[in-house]
């Protein structure tokens, strides 16, 4: 997995994004981001089918105790149907690139 941030409210997510060293890296980048005081924030996911529940936690607790508007952008179509599964489509903003 590799993060990077194209512009100052997107974090761009690529490969697979499977392990605890994948979540901590991505917590360690979403921490950065907030300690910058930024409260608006898309998370692109370009290339992993899946997601961790440790992240899915995460990305939960930054939106009700940071305040966070966090919006996920998705690429693959199984990792949308894994977020429509655990009713996350609107806490997390949820977009599928197949539907821009």
């Amino acid at each position: 997995m590799h993060i990077d941030f194209p512009n100052k409210n997107t974090m761009l997510l690529s490969g697979e994004v499977k392990t605890i060293e994948n979540y901590t890296d991505i917590k360690n980048a979403v921490l950065s981001f907030i300690a910058t005081g930024e409260k608006v924030l898309i998370i692109e996911i370009t290339d992993s089918m899946t997601i961790t529940s440790a992240i899915i936690g995460f990305f939960t607790k930054i939106i009700h105790r940071d305040g966070i508007n966090l919006s996920l952008l998705v690429h693959d179509n199984r990792l949308y149907s894994l977020l429509e599964d655990l009713n996350l489509i609107k806490l997390f903003n949820v977009r599928n690139t197949d539907g821009l």
